[in-house]
């Protein structure tokens, strides 16, 4: 089993990175924190194989944590998530050490390959992810429930209007706020607009 250890600000992404460890069989996730502070606590205690740190949190950020964690635990890789990628940040992660850097929109089959591939002493840097438009972040019926959002329906109406189940519903939903770095939906469907997912 592979032991990691999420650190994201956001309590809906690290629940939504959280569902995708759990759904594949070799990950156990021993702990989500909400700050490099607090990943560097739950290291002390669990000493997993890997943290799976956004770049960008209180306290502490995900640059600061890898320095931490590269010093204090040299066998636990890390794995840094950006809701915005940028090359130089890439470049950095690189530079210090991380195992990967990837945008936070890559789906389970992504994630859970570059994870496997830093725990056998390799690299991860999906620089091609970088250069996607940003509507091409969510998929088609993600966008779908997000518009729904946007409207300001409930999850059952955006399940009735879709013909789609309300666990098919809730799913999407953590997934957007997941891929677009967002704490709720007001926050999910303002950052739609400003990425241009959506056009008002």
């Amino acid at each position: 089993m592979i032991s990691v250890v999420i650190a994201d600000d956001h309590p809906m992404v690290r629940e939504g990175l959280e569902a995708m460890l759990t759904s594949a069989k070799e990950f156990t996730v021993a702990a989500t924190v909400s700050n490099g502070a607090a990943a560097l606590e739950a290291c002390a205690i669990h000493r997993p194989n890997l943290v799976l740190s956004d770049v960008r949190m209180p306290k502490m950020d995900g640059f600061m944590l890898l320095e931490q964690v590269k010093t204090i635990y040299p066998s636990t890789r890390l794995l840094l998530l950006a809701g915005m990628p940028l090359r130089e940040e890439e470049v950095r992660a690189r530079e210090m050490g991380a195992g990967g850097y990837l945008p936070k929109s890559v789906d389970q089959d992504v994630l859970t390959g570059a994870i496997r591939r830093i725990c056998e002493d390799k690299l991860y840097f999906a620089s091609e992810h970088f250069q996607e438009p940003m509507d091409s972040l969510l998929t088609a019926r993600e966008v779908d429930v997000l518009r729904g959002m946007a409207r300001g329906l409930q999850r059952e109406k955006i399940a009735q209007d879709l013909g789609i189940g309300l666990e098919s519903v809730k799913t999407h939903a953590r997934n957007i706020l997941a891929k677009l770095s967002a704490s709720n939906a007001t926050y999910a469907v303002a950052r739609a607009y400003e990425l241009g997912i959506l056009r008002a």
